[in-house]
Formats: C-alpha cells, sequence, structure tokens
C-alpha cells in the first residue's frame, strides 16, 4: 500500500488546480429514463476492489435493492471490484428493486475506475446530481477506513491509491452541499474526520470502532426514508445511526455538523490552550487521565473526547482547566445527535480525537509515505485552525 510521497502531493496539487480552475472531468451520459426532481438523492460510493470484494454484490442486492429508488428517493451505486471477480469493472447502479448486481443492470460500465482517486468520486457526484437532481443529498463511503490517516481509507488495490481527507475536501468544495455523509468503514468517528466535511454537509454518521462488512442498514434505511421523504439532515442521520444498531457493530454514532459543531470546536480549541498553560504543573495529572481514556481496536491513539475531557476533570484542580474540560463535555452532548456503544465501550460517547501519548505514537510503520503528524498540521483543517496540534507538540516534547 506504500506510495510515493511526491506523486501524491503531485496529484494532490493537480486536482486542486482542477478545482479551482472548475475542470470537471468528464460526465457520463445521462440515463434513457431520467428521474425528476426527488426529495432525496442517496450516492453510495462502494470500493470493493480489495479484501471486501466478496461484499460488494450481497450489499447491492441484500440491502439496496430490497427497497430500491422510488419517486421520492433515488439510489445510486458506483461499485469497484477485482480483477480476479466475475465482474472486475466499475459499474455505476441506478438501484431498483430487486435489482441484481450484474454488468446488464448497470446504467453504466466505467471500466476500471481507480476509486482511490478523487477525480472518480468528482465524477460519481458529478453525474449522480446532474442526472438524478434532489433537494437533499446523502453520500456513503464504503470500504475500509482508519480515522484520518493518510493512505488507509477508500483504498484500490488495482491501482493502489486512497481517497485521503484533504483530498475529499477538495472534491466537496467544487461539488458541495450534501447533507449527510455517512462511513460505512472503521474507526472514522473523528473530530478530525468531521472538520474535514463540515463546511460541505449537515450531519455526519461514522463509528469510533471497526464496522462490519453490513455496518449501515440500508435495507432499513431507504424504506424509512421513503415513508417519510421529509426527513431533514438531522432526522435521517439519527435513523442510518439506530440502524447500525441492529447489526453486529460495536459503537456508531450521528453528530450535527451546523453551530452545534462549531460550539464544540471552539471548546476543544480553547481547551488546548488551557491544557498547554497548565502543563509545566499538571503533566502528570494529564498523563493519567490520556492513559485511562476509552480507547478503541486498532487504533491506540484514538481516544473518546468526552471520555478524556471528563478524566482531565476529575484529575486536575485547576479551576480554568476544569471549566474548559466541562465545556467540551457539554459540547459533545449538544453536537451528538445519536450514539449508542454495547458494554465493552462503556465511556465511548460518539466522537473520537487524536491522542499519542508517546512519540512513539506519532508514526505507525504501517503509514504509507506521510510522517502523520505533518499530515495532521499542514494537511488536515482540524490541525491546521485548531490548537489541539500545538498542545500535542507540547506535550510530546516535538518541534
Amino acid at each position: 500500500m506504500k506510495k510515493n510521497s511526491a506523486v501524491r502531493i503531485g496529484m494532490a496539487c493537480v486536482i486542486a488546480l482542477m478545482l479551482l480552475a472548475n475542470v470537471s472531468p468528464a460526465s457520463a451520459e445521462v440515463p434513457q429514463t431520467p428521474v425528476e426532481l426527488a426529495d432525496w438523492t442517496l450516492m453510495v460510493y462502494i470500493v470493493g476492489d480489495n479484501n471486501l470484494d466478496e461484499y460488494v454484490p450481497l450489499d447491492i442486492e441484500t440491502e439496496l435493492a430490497p427497497t430500491g429508488s422510488n419517486a421520492d428517493v433515488s439510489v445510486v451505486a458506483l461499485a469497484d471490484r477485482l480483477p480476479t471477480a466475475e465482474w472486475s469493472q466499475t459499474l455505476l447502479f441506478y438501484v431498483t428493486q430487486g435489482m441484481a448486481a450484474t454488468p446488464e443492470n448497470a446504467v453504466e460500465d466505467w471500466g476500471e475506475a481507480n476509486m482511490g482517486d478523487p477525480q472518480t468520486l468528482f465524477r460519481f457526484i458529478e453525474w449522480a446530481k446532474e442526472n438524478y437532481p434532489a433537494e437533499h443529498y446523502a453520500l456513503s463511503l464504503w470500504n475500509h477506513g482508519w480515522s484520518w490517516r493518510p493512505g488507509m481509507s477508500m483504498y484500490d488495490e488495482t491501482d493502489n491509491d486512497t481517497l485521503d481527507q484533504h483530498e475529499l475536501e477538495a472534491v466537496l468544495d467544487e461539488l458541495g452541499p450534501i447533507d449527510v455523509i455517512m462511513y460505512d468503514a472503521c474507526q472514522m468517528a473523528t473530530i478530525e474526520n468531521e472538520a474535514t466535511v463540515r463546511a460541505y454537509s449537515q450531519a455526519i454518521v461514522h463509528s469510533q470502532e471497526w464496522v462490519n462488512w453490513d455496518g449501515i442498514e440500508y435495507e432499513l434505511v431507504i424504506p424509512a426514508l421513503q415513508a417519510n421523504p421529509a426527513m431533514n439532515a438531522d432526522e435521517l442521520a439519527a435513523y442510518i445511526n439506530y440502524s447500525t444498531s441492529t447489526g453486529k457493530e460495536r459503537t456508531y454514532s450521528a453528530v450535527a455538523l451546523d453551530e452545534r459543531w462549531d460550539e464544540l470546536f471552539n471548546a476543544v480549541d480553547a481547551w488546548a490552550y488551557a491544557l498547554e498553560a497548565g502543563l509545566p504543573e499538571y503533566r502528570y495529572q494529564y498523563a493519567g487521565a490520556f492513559h485511562g481514556a476509552q480507547t478503541f481496536w486498532g487504533d491506540p491513539t484514538a481516544r473518546d473526547l468526552y471520555d478524556v475531557a471528563n478524566r482531565v476533570y476529575q484529575r486536575v484542580d485547576d479551576p480554568a482547566i476544569q471549566e474548559a474540560s466541562l465545556a467540551v463535555m457539554a459540547a459533545v452532548e449538544a453536537a451528538v445527535l445519536d450514539e449508542w456503544h454495547v458494554k465493552h465501550y462503556a465511556f465511548a460517547h460518539g466522537i473520537s480525537i487524536f491522542l499519542p501519548l508517546k512519540v512513539d505514537d506519532l508514526d505507525d510503520p504501517s503509514t504509507l509515505e506521510w510522517n502523520e503528524f505533518d499530515y495532521y498540521r499542514n494537511w488536515l483543517t482540524f490541525g491546521k485552525l485548531s490548537h489541539w496540534d500545538e498542545f500535542l507538540a507540547a506535550y510530546l516534547g516535538v518541534p
């Protein structure tokens, strides 16, 4: 999965220049039976050109197709598979009730598309909005995930590429807004990922933990949305989150991306300043609070934001730090629309934050070409806009 950093950065610059110049990739042909303005269009970006290949037709046929599209809700999917699959090309589907996921039922065949290339996502969203316009849009990103880290999410094995957070942001900056964004992928419920899409979406659905192949239960979501197409973004996000509780997941949460999230960002930013100011006196107390906070399988550097703030509040006897910690906790509660977790994650509250305990945690050996902390500070919107990275640098003793 390793990629050359110069190539990677160069590609990102090309994409950014293309979007700034308002030059769009070639659009697909208009379907023979165009749909009139719907209430919602659900776009599912299925990145199955990897070890999730076998679940691609299963997800389409058992979750999207049982209900399919109607006049109120259009369901479209772009699906890619391994070269060894029974069909290996990237197929574009307008999902109808009972549809089989076969090339014969595809609206278009895009050949071998690189799903890790932001141009592919750009083309899909642009196509969906042009050919299945709606009052509201929801986008599901279906694949592997690992928080905000570059080189991990939306992995296309054939093209050895991933769709990273700064690339997703560039696409949405040109094509937004999208009312609801959902991650059908592992460990994407972080404040960092929320910051990436805050300007382009009203709500997000994601998990702090790993996600099973059938994480979001579309077979529940689609009929519920068709029964009540007047749902707003908060309502749909909360229902999507509820659907995940019927499966085999560990955690899931729906978070508002409006002024409530802005309050959360401001609270975390102020908290970071307060923590840094108290670092000389309270380093030991911080370490105990951070170490004891709720973590998640596969990523020991992601800790539940509310739980961290609560443990800091309990351990640090400083009025300014306690006040800032309480503000973070209150803001999390206000921004989270719906959240659930199994008993093993008793201290999960729906949003994680990057919190390494030592310098060695900054770079995982499996990470691609990026220095993670440099990426965090210089490429992620959250890192660029908040004081959290400065606090981490001071806490860890790095430049």
